[in-house]
Parts: C-alpha cells; structure tokens; sequence
C-alpha cells in the first residue's frame, strides 16, 4: 500500500502484512518525522479481480534432430517464463517494464567523485552503487549496493534505500523503505548528490 503524510505529503510504501491484523499504525513520516495513524486496509471491504490466464505463443522451433528440437523448445519455454514472471513481478508493484511513453528521465550528480556528469535512466530500476548497479559512484562512503530507482507506470519514481550502511537522504532526512521523488528533488549517497530529472518529450523525442 501506498502512505502519504497528511504533513508534508510525502509518499512512501508499507506493507500490508505489516499491520498483523492490528486496525490500524501509528507512522513517523521518514521525511518530515509527523506521526499519524493509518487504518488497516486488508480490514476493509474489497473485491479482487478474477485473474485471466494468459496464452503465451510457443515460438517457432527450427527443423533438426529431434534433440536439438527439444532443446530449443524447453530454452524458449525457460526464457519466456522467466520474462514474463519478472514483468508480472513487477507490473504487480506497479512498475513498468521500460520508461513509459513520453517521459524522459536522468540522474545528475551534484557532488562526489562523478560531480558535474549527468545519467540518463533507460530501465524501470536503477541500483545506484559503490561497486554493482547501472549506476557506479565509486564514492567509498557508499554501499556496495546503496539503494535503487524504480520508475512506475504512471511516471512517478520511488527511491529506495537497499540497507545501504551510511543510510540515504532526501531534504536531509534519512529515509527508511521507500519514498516518492519528484522532479529536481536531490537525494545524497555517501558524498554523493544526485537530482533527479524528469522531462516530457514529443513524438520526436524533443525535451
């Protein structure tokens, strides 16, 4: 579920199962530090949609050996089923497969060893990170894997920090789980600043 501060009207995801079937939770909002109460939702009424199977295509199996058939029949099956499990995963949090139509995204680094450089965002998630991600900082007061990017379907971005050990922070506050930026908002990893950048294109890609 998604929580909004009645403060600040920051948003930041919860999960659910969290509440242990209490009505209701207190929260400190991670970015204004307010406390307010949100009401259980599994205790409320709700209709879940009847799931719809889907029919995938088998693809086309070049002629062979009966083996080499087989084989390239089970790796297309394999490879088809862990794509569409990963989208669905992640459709399921609402998080497109690509950068949605029309938006364009980036990351600038403000200050820390990549100052004055400025990434675009081409996937659904970034890892940003000392050592692994699409984003290296290099910046030794960052965590291996520090925390993440995930663009939505709707355009909004989350960050998300990944346990990272010197923490992440948004306006100076450190956050906790994941919070919603939005465009020109800065964050700091380590000795790192970034602000992100979110722009509309037209159907030339022009900005």
């Amino acid at each position: 579920m998604i929580v909004v501060c009645p403060s600040c009207s920051a948003r930041f995801q919860y999960d659910d199962a969290r509440f242990q079937g209490v009505p209701r939770k207190r929260f400190r909002c991670p970015k204004c530090v307010f406390v307010f109460e949100v009401d259980n939702p599994s205790l409320a009424p709700k209709t879940v949609p009847e799931s719809i199977p889907m029919e995938i295509p088998t693809a086309p199996i070049p002629s062979g050996p009966a083996d080499i058939k087989q084989d390239l029949a089970d790796s297309n099956t394999r490879e088809t089923t862990a794509r569409n499990d990963r989208d669905a995963m992640l459709m399921n949090a609402g998080i497109t497969s690509g950068i949605p139509s029309g938006m364009r995204f980036s990351l600038a680094f403000l200050s820390g060893p990549q100052a004055s450089t400025v990434r675009a965002l081409t996937t659904a998630q970034t890892v940003i990170g000392r050592e692994e991600g699409e984003i290296i900082t290099n910046d030794p007061e960052c965590s291996r894997r520090h925390c993440r990017i995930d663009i939505h379907s709707d355009a909004t971005v989350w960050l998300v920090d990944l346990g990272s050990t010197n923490g992440t922070f948004v306006d100076g506050v450190q956050i906790f789980g994941t919070l919603q930026l939005t465009d020109r908002q800065e964050f700091v990893c380590g000795r790192s600043t970034f602000m992100l950048l979110a722009r509309t294109v037209d159907a030339h890609g022009m900005g």
